[in-house]
């Protein structure tokens, strides 16, 4: 017997929250642990980030945390993405870590 449309539905909107909330509190220990913000800025792909803050205890998905990195690089001025050396400190900057 399969699930109606709206339990699915329902189910991946949990699961998109929870998947946001976590990268929320990784951002948040990017922002507060230097070690951490090292290895995110070094990163050379989105998964090395995703695999990084999995081991830290954070778990979200690479299109999650693509999606909201893009929100919030139209709130950017172009300057401050031009600004950045790698693909990892792009993302320290569109999370407002960038020292």
């Amino acid at each position: 017997m399969a699930c109606p449309p709206e339990i699915h539905l329902t189910f991946w909107k949990r699961q998109i929250a929870v998947s946001e909330s976590a990268l929320a509190a990784f951002a948040d220990l990017a922002k507060s642990d230097s070690e951490v913000r090292e290895q995110v800025r070094q990163a050379a792909t989105p998964m090395h980030v995703v695999n990084l803050a999995k081991e830290k205890g954070h778990v979200f998905t690479q299109a999650t945390m693509m999606k909201m990195q893009a929100e919030k690089m139209k709130q950017l001025h172009d300057d401050h993405i031009n600004d950045a050396s790698s693909w990892g400190e792009a993302l320290l900057i569109c999370f407002g870590e960038h020292s």
